[in-house]
Parts: structure tokens; C-alpha cells; sequence
């Protein structure tokens, strides 16, 4: 039951610290999801803020065009207005081109260099813009469309603006944004290196959706933040996740040093528990002869008593064995020969008793006997048994020594009915024993 309880408790301890640790763990885990979520969070804000800022740095220098062309409409002097884009362009960061359609037909275009392509083109012959374009007008509102394949090659965002005299529709102003500059830009000085993004457009009326940046399947991942932001006409989609990879050796280093301490703890109760039991075992048992001590004994024959009362078979003796002149050993010959005659003592009552019974060293040179179902003739004849091995000479280091013993003995209930009645009985017939050996001579 002992090695029960010890395994138990064992176990219990072992899994107490691993699953400690394994919590441990899982709670470090939270922590580092949470904080990568809050990083990649703080990054899409501020991505998002700075291309808002960059987009419409722009953007808002076309109001101005809108305006001149509103206020000189049929008389807009083509020179003046090529100037006028030109003037715009220099100063609008990350625009590609300018141009400027009258109805629906492309009529300017700033810088003409590399964008030849555009003058003269009507946008309803181009299957590409003509819906943006389309929504513009119709909406009376403007709309921010992109990435476009253009017409002059490559791809861009196109902001278009419509223009409208006495309520009536005059023509188109279309800004085309060059992406790369564009984000290029809101990335300056941003820590991107620690993250992955993808920005998609989503425009209203249109059933397509445009990869502005980055990989579509990071706008898919459950473990990526994403982050909206309305833009004229639609809205663009930031999705951000933290880059690298978790610390497994870290990981693996605390779950190594959880299973060490786990050990260690099993260990130490395996330690203490068989500490305690040898401690407990100590305290019930002589620690000379390994018999049980007094303390054990008046357990035992408590226990006896109980047995007996229940069953009402049998007696109960108690036998007292006092050595005879064995100061003298000490004396002559060392405590260590006294000691090994001791154990030699307590290794001859042994092997006459039965393996039920109790031998025990009361005190000094003094045992004590158990005998349960028996009777006082079986106890008489346990005695002669006894004294003969006492009479046997004993050989301690190569020594040949003899001593005899006294013996008295009690019954329960034959000769008392109480413990303290039989041991002091038991203790009165030793020493009368001992008497009449003495007064015989017979006592060596």
C-alpha cells in the first residue's frame, strides 16, 4: 500500500510540472500570437495613413485643373491648358500622366513623351475604362480606379475626375498614379522588413478585384490582419502578417528544462517518501538487531488483544528473556562484542518463533515475545527451546562465549486480562527466574 501511495504521489507530480510547463507554454504562445497581432496591426495603421497621405498629395492638385477648364470652358486655349498640366505634373508626386478629355475623346496629354497613344482615343472604344469611366459620369462623383492596364503600356491607378458646365457634361480629367513610386513612398522608413503585405482594391460596380500589392493568399490567412480603408468609389483592403519564424529552440529549451524539473520532483518525492518510510521504519525498530522497539510492540500486542476478543480462540502469551551477566561481555570484551551478541540473540529467538509472532528488544539485553493462539504448555516448551540456544556458546570474532538467560512468561486471559497485568507478571517471573538461577549457581 506504501509503494502504492508512493507511485502515486510519483506520478501526480511528474504530471503536475508537465503540465505546468506545457501551460507555461501554451500561455508564452498567447502572448507572442498577440503581440505579432498587435505589431501587424500597428504596421497596416500606419501603411494605411501614409498611402492615404501619398495618394492624396496627388489628387488634389487636379481640383485645380477642374476649375480652370470649368471657368474657360469653350474658350480654353490649348497652349495654356498644356501648360497648365505641365505646371500641375511638375509638382504632383507620383503622377504619371495628366489628361484631359473633351466629351469622350482624349484631347491633351502631359508629358505627350511616351503617352502618343492617348490623343485622340475615345474611352467608350476601350472596353478596359470605358465602366470607370462610365460610373463617373453618371455618378457626377469621382472615382478612383486601379491597377489599369493602359492603353500607352504598363499599369497604374487612374483618378477621374468629370467636369460639368451648366449642368451639362463637358469632359474628363484623368490622373494616372504610378503605383510603384506611390508605395515606395509610404514604405520609406517603415520598419517592412519584420512584415508581409497585400493591398487589394475593391470598386463598387465592378465584379473585379485588383492586386494592388502582394500575394492574394495573404489576403486569405487566418493569421493575418487586415485592416479597410474607404477610397472614392470603392475601398482598399490592407492585409498585413509578422514574418519569421517562431523560436522553437526556445520553445524546445523551456519544455526541456520542464521535463528535467519534472524528473527531478518525481525524484525528490520518491526520495522523501522512502525517507519517511525509513524513518517511520526506524522509529518502530531497534536499529541494532532490527527488531521491533518497545513502541512497535505495544502496538502489537494492542492488536493481539483485538484479534483475540474477536475471535475468542486461543491465548496470548507475553515472554521476557533477560540475559544473564551480560555487563560482564561488555566489560571483558568491548561494546562491539556485547553488540554482536546481541544480534546473535536476536537471530536464535527467530528462528524458534513463528513467522506470526513478534520478537522485540525491550531494553538493553532484555527481549520480549508475542506468542498469539497458543497455551501454556506451548509456551513452556517455546521456553526450553529457547534456553537451550541461549546455553549454546557464541563465536564473536573468534571468541567462544557463553551466557545463559531468564525467561518469564504471562498468558492472556489464562493468567491476566489486562496488558499492564500480563507484562508485569510476565516481568515478576523473569527476575524470579533469574533469582533462582543465581541462588543455584546456575547463572554464568
Amino acid at each position: 500500500m506504501a509503494v502504492g501511495f508512493a507511485l502515486a504521489a510519483t506520478v501526480l507530480v511528474f504530471l503536475v510540472a508537465i503540465v505546468s510547463t506545457e501551460t507555461i507554454l501554451h500561455f508564452r504562445a498567447a502572448e507572442a500570437t498577440s503581440q505579432k497581432a498587435s505589431a501587424a496591426l500597428a504596421f497596416a495603421s500606419e501603411l494605411r495613413a501614409r498611402t492615404d497621405r501619398e495618394l492624396n498629395s496627388a489628387l488634389y492638385l487636379g481640383s485645380g485643373i477642374v476649375g480652370y477648364l470649368t471657368a474657360r470652358n469653350d474658350s480654353t486655349d490649348r497652349d495654356e491648358l498644356k501648360r497648365v498640366l505641365a505646371a500641375v505634373y511638375s509638382y504632383g508626386p507620383h503622377i504619371r500622366n495628366l489628361a484631359v478629355a473633351i466629351g469622350y475623346k482624349v484631347a491633351e496629354v502631359c508629358p505627350l513623351v511616351g503617352n502618343e497613344a492617348l490623343i485622340g482615343r475615345d474611352y467608350r472604344d476601350l472596353p478596359a475604362q470605358w465602366p470607370s469611366v462610365r460610373r463617373a459620369i453618371e455618378s457626377r462623383a469621382v472615382v478612383l480606379t486601379g491597377p489599369v492596364k493602359l492603353v500607352q503600356g504598363g499599369t497604374g491607378l487612374i483618378y477621374r475626375r468629370p467636369i460639368f458646365i451648366d449642368d451639362q457634361y463637358w469632359g474628363l480629367l484623368s490622373t494616372v498614379i504610378d503605383i510603384p513610386s506611390l508605395l515606395d513612398a509610404a514604405l520609406k522608413g517603415l520598419d517592412n522588413e519584420r512584415f508581409e503585405f497585400a493591398i487589394r482594391t475593391e470598386e463598387q460596380g465592378s465584379a473585379e478585384d485588383g492586386m494592388l500589392w502582394g500575394s492574394p493568399a495573404l489576403l486569405a490567412d487566418a493569421d493575418a490582419v487586415q485592416l479597410e480603408a474607404p477610397m472614392p468609389n470603392g475601398r482598399w483592403i490592407y492585409a498585413v502578417r509578422t514574418t519569421g519564424a517562431a523560436n522553437h529552440a526556445l520553445t524546445w529549451s523551456i519544455r526541456g528544462m520542464g521535463w528535467v524539473i519534472a524528473i527531478l520532483a518525481g525524484w525528490s518525492v520518491v526520495t522523501v517518501l522512502r525517507q519517511r518510510r525509513e524513518l517511520s521504519r526506524q522509529a518502530g525498530f531497534d536499529p541494532l538487531t532490527s527488531l521491533p522497539n518497545r513502541r512497535l510492540f505495544d502496538d502489537r500486542l494492542e492488536q493481539s488483544l483485538r484479534r483475540r476478543q474477536r475471535n475468542g480462540v486461543g491465548q496470548i502469551a507475553i515472554v521476557f528473556i533477560d540475559l544473564n551477566d551480560f555487563k560482564s561481555i561488555n566489560d571483558l570484551y568491548g561494546h562491539r562484542a556485547g553488540d554482536l551478541v546481541l544480534q546473535v540473540v536476536a537471530t536464535r529467538i527467530r528462528e524458534e518463533v513463528r513467522l506470526g509472532d513478534t520478537v522485540s528488544r525491550w531494553a538493553g539485553d532484555e527481549y520480549v515475545l508475542i506468542i498469539e493462539d497458543t497455551s501454556a504448555e506451548l509456551v513452556t516448551l517455546l521456553i526450553e527451546r529457547l534456553r537451550k540456544q541461549m546455553e549454546k556458546p557464541f563465536n564473536v570474532e573468534g571468541l567462544n562465549l557463553n551466557i545463559g538467560a531468564a525467561f518469564g512468561a504471562a498468558c492472556y486471559p489464562g493468567d491476566a486480562t489486562t496488558t499492564e497485568a500480563m507484562l508485569d507478571l510476565a516481568d515478576k517471573r523473569m527476575y524470579r527466574n533469574k533469582a533462582e538461577a543465581k541462588g543455584h549457581g546456575g547463572m554464568r
